[in-house]
């Protein structure tokens, strides 16, 4: 592919400041030894993007460029607050059914191109259009008339025929933006820190094949831009003994690096500290842990699984805490899970805190509900599991026993033998294995193992062909919502058979009152509910284990997932 020239000038500025060599091949072994300057940071990607396209990001690698490279109306901090990212300002009105936008006077493209009220509105209806199939395109369905757009090309779709125009986004000026939402809900605003919902520059639209889309042609808005170089195919440009290459997103095997540095066009490029990284792809000699060993590189979550436990209780590796939860379904539609007393006793039966430090051995931390720890409640600072009212079914042999008995099963006695179903990865296989062990044991009973693709897992399950199933679920947004939807009646991802009334209405009109305790007071009855009732099995808590230099400060992952956020991180 032919990349467009770009002018020699900026990288002849840049070299000043870089003292790393980036070759190609990964030739990380011969990049200058981090001490100087203090200003670079060298990184190791977790992976090549799959896509740069927000409407389609798969992996942590294609957000961690987004969250640097790109900024929406607001803005997630490392406290877990919102703040105003591209949005100076803002007004609810109509009952809350109606936010008004107004963008910053400084907001521009990495370009000198001014960021409009029209960039958001190009961006979020071509996220919604039928025809991108946008995966996270049910974060935008608040906004009134998305979700019968989005859907209306679906031959199972019978609403109100709407088109593009009829979505409730639109520009009233160029800085003031106004999306009309369905209904109220409170919780539309922390949406907004999802890619899907950020802008777009009017060239992103007028590329064919979606070239825009691409590490050789991006033109962002957030803290940093990518290092642009001329380059034709795989040539190289060098200067003063160093030498960089921009390297073509679609070439899989292609190693070396992208350099990022910071973007004086960013309307808070004050609170920007670093002014340069080189964010290495994985290599296939080395890997991150031996070139952090080396301190060829200062970060990297290319952690050995051997080295996790110990470096955590040495304190050399550092663990961040990922909104997310992994749990077992049940299907209660069917004998035996479906008397509440069987999914109760699998529940005591099971010593999660041995599974966690003793079998996953990865820094994950215990579940105690479905929502994990790190989701803020309704005060700053505070964090709904912490004042979580109900403890779930653990580690009590004898109740389990109990409850087995009385559900007609005195040891096992009769019990048909049930199908763990799990995704074909080695560590869910080992995981359900260990679980077996246990249930088998303490209780008797006969578990099978089966371990299909990720497709056939989630045929088979919205199917109800399944038994128990292992899922997990991160949070698309700072709200407990997030994971509590998932169980209400029509859910897509409900498939366990389970439905509460009252569960459905807690969540369908109280969830959506402007007083935030009310809220939260709210949720926790949800989850009560759900802990009671149990239609799933909460496990354990995933969270990000990375090794970093002492001197790196203000280190900031996504508690969504999305990767490391740079805005705010110092080298001291």
């Amino acid at each position: 592919m032919l990349l467009r020239k770009k002018n020699y000038i900026i990288m002849m500025m840049m070299m000043s400041i870089l003292l790393i060599a980036v070759f190609s091949s990964g030739c990380i072994g011969e990049t200058v030894a981090q001490s100087e300057p203090t200003n670079h940071l060298n990184y190791q990607l977790s992976a090549l993007p799959h896509s740069l396209d927000p409407a389609h990001l798969q992996d942590e690698a294609g957000y961690e460029f987004w969250l640097n490279l790109f900024e929406g109306l607001v803005r997630l901090q490392p406290d877990g607050t919102l703040a105003k990212g591209m949005a100076e300002d803002w007004q609810v009105v109509n009952e809350g059914e109606k936010y008004l936008f107004t963008l910053r006077e400084s907001a521009v493209w990495s370009d000198g191109q001014k960021v409009t009220a029209s960039d958001f509105v190009s961006a979020v209806k071509r996220n919604l259009a039928p025809s991108i199939e946008c995966p996270y395109a049910y974060l935008l369905y608040d906004i009134k008339n998305a979700k019968n757009y989005n859907q209306s090309l679906k031959k199972d779709y019978f609403g109100p025929k709407v088109s593009e125009a009829d979505v409730g986004i639109w520009a009233e000026d160029e800085r003031t933006l106004v999306i009309e939402l369905e209904q109220r809900n409170p919780a539309f605003i922390k949406k907004l820190i999802h890619p899907v919902a950020f802008p777009l520059p009017p060239q992103a639209f007028l590329s064919e094949n979606a070239d825009f889309f691409t590490l050789d042609n991006l033109v962002g808005n957030g803290p940093f831009r990518l290092l642009q170089t001329e380059t034709e195919g795989t040539e190289e440009t060098e200067s003063e003994g160093t030498k960089s290459e921009v390297l073509d997103l679609n070439g899989a095997e292609l190693e070396g690096a992208y350099v990022l540095v910071k973007n004086d066009s960013y309307w808070d490029k004050a609170a920007v500290k670093l002014e340069s990284m080189a964010w290495f792809l994985p290599q296939k000699e080395l890997t991150g842990w031996q070139l952090f060993q080396e301190k060829k590189i200062a970060l990297t979550a290319d952690i050995p699984f051997s080295e996790i436990a110990p470096g955590l209780k040495k304190g050399n590796l550092q663990k961040s805490p990922i909104l997310a939860t992994y749990f077992y379904h049940f299907n209660v539609t069917q004998k035996p899970l479906a008397d509440l007393r069987v999914r109760q006793a699998l529940s005591f039966a099971l010593e999660r805190e041995k599974i966690v430090e003793e079998v996953l051995r990865g820094g994950q931390e215990v579940a105690r509900g479905l929502v994990p720890q790190g989701m803020p409640d309704n005060t700053p600072g505070s964090d709904f599991s912490q004042n979580r009212r109900i403890k779930i079914p653990d580690n009590d042999l004898k109740e389990a026993q109990r409850l087995l008995a009385e559900a007609g099963y005195p040891n096992g006695d009769k019990f048909p033998e049930i199908e763990l179903l799990v995704r074909d990865s080695g560590g869910h296989q080992y995981l359900a294995e260990k679980v077996k062990e246990q249930w088998e044991a303490k209780l008797g009973i006969s578990v099978k193992v089966t371990a299909v693709n990720w497709q056939e897992l989630v045929a088979r399950m919205g199917e109800r062909n399944y038994d128990i199933g292992l899922l997990g679920w991160a949070a698309d947004y700072l709200d407990p919502a997030a994971f509590l939807n998932y169980y209400v009646t029509g859910s897509g991802n409900n498939d366990t058979g389970w439905f509460n009334e009252e569960y459905d209405r807690l969540l369908k009109e109280l969830s959506n009152s402007d007083d935030e305790p009310t809220r939260m007071q709210v949720f926790h009855q949800a989850e009560e509910i759900l802990l009671t009732e149990l239609p799933l099995l909460p496990l354990y808590e995933y969270s990000k284990i990375f090794a970093a230099r002492e001197k790196i400060e203000g280190l900031f992952f996504s508690p969504l997932g999305h990767g490391f956020d740079f805005k705010w991180t110092s080298l001291n």
